[in-house]
């Protein structure tokens, strides 16, 4: 916006320009700051919102998706408890019932018979289908109680397996004498497996024997690829023993590749998860920098080119305990980004989110943006207003004070005392007051013009007598060395003066030592002139640049702050009644047993008349904050 120049003599730089540059100026650092502000706080809050919803999104995915885990283990209890009934039961199997669902193979492998896969209605009236059933060549199948277990796992399978594969591809039953039921619609594995098989040396199976599971704790496999399936897959095994002796060990394959993929998708805004297993292997992770194809498997870190993935595992490492239920949000410097971290407890992995913090840096610059725009486009439109408004308001009137200033100036009173130059002063304004004042000088110059010497002789002399009994007055309070009431006085009348003319704004703030006329009782006048002094000392140093610290009367102090916000005021106002308090002043006579004082702040108002008013209202903060107990602020 061009400002223009009123058309003054001698095309001297105008008042109003003056006034227009100085607005715009302060305005522009106005709105700078208020935009910094706006990008610390809208940081501050993005911030906190992105981390809430990483932790909430992590500690969802980490609670749904591990549903799936509980359940197969819940399958396997239900699985126990149902073979345990039968098991301790009386029912009885006979060698001819167990042969019912068994034959031998050419091979000495003995299988379970096609027909129970194919499906069949038993004696009893029950449909069994999709079932198999496996015992290595290498195995004796004549011991009873091995029979038994095993046409009792058939049953509970016949009657659980069918409602749990909806969620699971099979369920199955491992037993340490090599054999192995399985009910699995979708595969006739117990035909089809090598007469030799020696499952129970092999893998996940081999681990719930007793000899390497002595603790007879639950397995969960490690993440494998099922060729037949072409799924990623997890298996679980639940061992199950009775007086000593391994029985049974049921268990669920947990088709892994949807909820992998699922768990491991990229976000357009750069967030993306990955997992690794608490032993240091990477499990899935959406980007592989060398062919860019999604990494799912389980890479230990010695064999992984990705260095934020290094990064994290080093971080989880430090920062993770072993047991912990919550997310974990953990901040990398070295890529400028957060990690939070939730645990899948079943499976021994971690989930990995990551939240690159520019993402949070996008939104504050946006918003600090907009509030800079914005504040600009209500600068400019303000200064246009004012520029109208004093251009056509005031500039006449200016142009008649010009015009008496310089008749004064080549000494012609009389024109303005005598009305030849018509001065504005029927305005109610500062112009009129000025015009009033200007006239009544003119008259005051003209009627005294033959004795100016004498007259400025006077006032000479006047001026001396003020300056010598200013000299003479003490600002300073004579015990604590800060300023006294008259300082304060002088101070609020001026600080309020500047407020009521938007040339800035302030707060004070009072205090009052608790419970000093017991402590004078207690202590004696010298110990609690000395409180004083420390009180006051350690006011003033609380304070600082923000304002300037004056004893009021007695045990009272004031502080003015200048052109402070109100909650920084609350911030500087706590930090005092805490150093006070922080000064452990041994006080029996006061409930907190140290010195302590109370405190109000108030903060100007446009509706103020006089200081007194904002002196009446911080009083009656700080008697609040007494009714309140003491030591405390009140605003």
């Amino acid at each position: 916006m061009k400002l223009m120049k009123l058309n003054f003599k001698n095309n001297n730089f105008s008042l109003i320009n003056e006034i227009l540059f100085k607005i715009f100026y302060i305005s522009i650092g106005i709105v700078l700051i208020i935009a910094f502000i706006s990008y610390i706080n809208t940081y501050k809050s993005e911030k906190n919102k992105k981390l809430d919803e990483l932790s909430y999104y992590v500690s969802e995915r980490v609670r749904v998706d591990s549903e799936i885990f509980k359940l197969a283990e819940d399958n396997s209890k239900v699985f126990q408890k149902e073979f345990m009934k039968l098991y301790n039961s009386d029912i009885k199997v006979t060698k001819d019932e167990f042969w019912s669902y068994y034959f031998v193979d050419s091979q000495g492998a003995t299988r379970m018979k096609k027909e129970y896969f194919d499906g069949i209605y038993t004696k009893d009236g029950n449909y069994i289908y999709g079932m198999s059933s496996f015992i290595g060549n290498n195995q004796k199948v004549d011991d009873a109680d091995f029979q038994r277990r095993l046409v009792l796992s058939i049953k509970v399978l016949s009657k659980l397996g069918p409602a749990w594969t909806n969620r699971f591809p099979n369920v199955s039953v491992a037993f340490p004498e090599n054999a192995g039921v399985l009910f699995y619609p979708g595969e006739l594995w117990g035909l089809n497996a090598k007469a030799d098989l020696r499952m129970n040396e092999l893998g996940v199976i081999k681990s719930v024997n007793k000899k390497d599971n002595p603790e007879r704790k639950s397995i969960w496999s490690g993440l494998y690829y099922d060729e037949t399936a072409q799924k990623w897959t997890i298996s679980y095994m639940h061992p199950v023993d009775f007086e000593g002796r391994h029985l049974i060990t049921p268990g669920n394959d947990v088709y892994l590749s949807d909820l992998v993929e699922r768990l491991i998708e990229k976000s357009a805004d750069g967030t993306y998860n990955f997992i690794i297993r608490k032993d240091g292997y990477l499990i899935a992770h959406p980007n592989n920098p060398d062919d860019g194809k999604k990494l799912i498997g389980e890479l230990s870190m010695d064999k992984i080119s990705i260095p934020l993935v290094k990064e994290a595992y080093g971080l989880i490492q430090k920062n993770v305990g072993q047991d912990y239920n919550k997310v974990k949000i953990i901040e990398s410097k070295a890529y400028d980004s957060y990690f939070a971290v939730g645990d899948f407890k079943e499976t021994s992995w971690y989930l990995i989110r990551v939240l690159p913090m520019k993402n949070i840096r996008n939104v504050a610059h946006l918003a600090a943006m907009k509030v800079f725009i914005e504040g600009m486009a209500i600068l400019f439109t303000i200064l246009f207003i004012v520029y109208y408004v004093i251009k056509y308001q005031a500039e006449r009137h200016l142009m008649k004070l010009r015009q008496a200033a310089e008749a004064v100036g080549r000494g012609e009173y009389d024109k303005v005392a005598e009305g030849k130059i018509e001065l504005p002063m029927e305005l109610k304004n500062e112009i009129g007051l000025l015009s009033r004042s200007f006239y009544d000088m003119s008259i005051n110059i003209k009627n005294f013009k033959e004795n100016l010497e004498g007259i400025v002789e006077e006032r000479t002399k006047a001026l001396e007598k003020a300056n010598n009994e200013l000299m003479k007055l003490s600002l300073l309070d004579g015990l604590t060395g800060i300023y006294n009431r008259r300082a304060f006085d002088k101070s609020i009348n001026d600080v309020f003066l500047e407020s009521k003319m938007k040339l800035g704004t302030f707060s004070i703030m009072m205090i009052d030592i608790d419970f000093f006329k017991s402590y004078n009782d207690r202590y004696g006048h010298t110990s609690g002139d000395e409180i004083i002094k420390m009180v006051a000392n350690t006011f003033k140093d609380n304070v600082r640049k923000e304002g300037r610290v004056f004893r009021y009367g007695g045990e009272e102090f004031i502080a003015i702050f200048y052109n402070l916000e109100i909650n920084m005021a609350k911030k500087v106002g706590e930090g005092i009644i805490k150093a006070i308090q922080n000064l452990n002043v041994p006080h029996e006579e006061s409930p907190y047993e140290v010195i302590t004082v109370s405190a109000g702040i108030a903060e100007y108002k446009n509706t103020f008349n006089s200081p007194e008013e904002i002196i009446k209202v911080v009083d009656k903060k700080l008697y609040m904050a007494k009714g309140k107990g003491r030591n405390c602020l009140e605003i």
